[in-house]
């Protein structure tokens, strides 16, 4: 009796000792505010990331920039003072540039286009941010861009006479625009109210939502409804951590992630709706673009794109993206 009970705890401690035990703590930086759509999405994934896990995964989340912007978090995970980050498109691209390629204006004209598109590259933007040490766990989207004007704007050639505020800083991007044609205007987001106020810029281009949100469209009161361009992002890890996680666990995590942020761009989409409503009931005007405009703006802008050619991507990717829309129109 005695050997069989000694037997059984031998095959018990061999199976602790090699049983994958783990505890991981996960530092999250975020720009999204605190209470946001997007930071409320990170916090549903961190409680089904701990359940799932049964409790060996803790996410700590620091919203609304606490620590730092997008360029600042990616260092901190590259020091291990953070181990994953919530990134806008640009955050993205602050890791591989290639990733900027599907955020260029008028490339891409609607949801059906982006999905089809992000389907057929972000396998290969993947492998390029694993390259820099990280991990995407899963990519998003989280809406489109429009122009906003103190003047109506349908064609280009209503844009081109007024001032249009270009993210400062990104001095490619303001490039761009003025190899367009447009009197672009390097600006930072804290400052355009003021800078609408007093005449400095008379259009900008952003989400409804934050036109609705920062109040920008009470001077700015007519919009353009053709989409500039979409709003992606993603949920990245260091590799380093995720390495850390079972490889078992890793599908059932993604797929939970997955979930939660097709669900978040369902509820943004509606709360953008929503503000547009309400903007209108404030005096905003929506223009919309006839089919010869339309093209006017794809063929206009095509001019920009040699800008980031050879600089933020190559003249192959941009080929193919151009590829793929062709292919996908062509179904249609």
């Amino acid at each position: 009796m005695m050997h069989i009970v000694k037997g059984i705890v031998s095959l018990l401690i061999a199976a602790t000792a090699t049983a994958p035990l783990f505890s991981l703590t996960i530092k999250v930086g975020s720009v999204a505010p605190d209470g946001s759509p997007w930071d409320k999405a990170l916090k549903k994934i961190a409680v089904e990331w701990k359940t799932m896990s049964v409790g060996k995964i803790d996410m700590k989340i620091y919203p609304g920039g606490i620590v730092g912007n997008e360029p600042d978090m990616i260092r901190k995970m590259r020091i291990g003072q953070l181990q994953a980050a919530i990134f806008t498109g640009m955050g993205m691209s602050y890791i591989s540039p290639e990733v900027f390629s599907l955020s260029i204006a008028f490339l891409v004209r609607d949801d059906n286009e982006l999905d089809y598109l992000m389907k057929k590259t972000t396998p290969q933007f993947d492998k390029l941010i694993e390259k820099k040490g990280f991990t995407t766990v899963v990519w998003s989207k989280a809406g489109w861009v429009n122009f906003f004007s103190t003047k109506p704007v349908v064609y280009p050639r209503d844009l081109q006479p007024l001032k249009l505020a270009v993210a400062e800083g990104d001095a490619q991007m303001l490039q761009a625009w003025r190899v367009m044609g447009y009197n672009a205007i390097p600006l930072s987001t804290n400052d355009l109210m003021t800078a609408l106020q007093n005449g400095m810029i008379e259009a900008f281009y952003a989400p409804p939502l934050v036109a609705a949100s920062f109040q920008w469209f009470g001077i700015a009161q007519h919009m353009c409804a053709i989409k500039i361009a979409p709003m992606i992002g993603g949920f990245v890890i260091s590799t380093k951590t995720w390495d850390e996680v079972p490889k078992n666990m890793k599908p059932k995590l993604i797929k939970a992630a997955q979930k939660i942020v097709d669900v978040l761009y369902v509820e943004t989409n509606a709360l953008e709706r929503n503000a547009i409503d309400t903007m209108k009931k404030h005096g905003l005007v929506i223009h919309d673009v006839p089919p010869d405009a339309a093209n006017l703006w794809e063929r206009e802008s095509a001019k920009g794109y040699d800008v980031y050619v050879g600089k933020t991507f190559s003249r192959d990717l941009l080929q193919k993206l151009q590829g793929y829309l062709k292919e996908y129109r062509k179904k249609q």
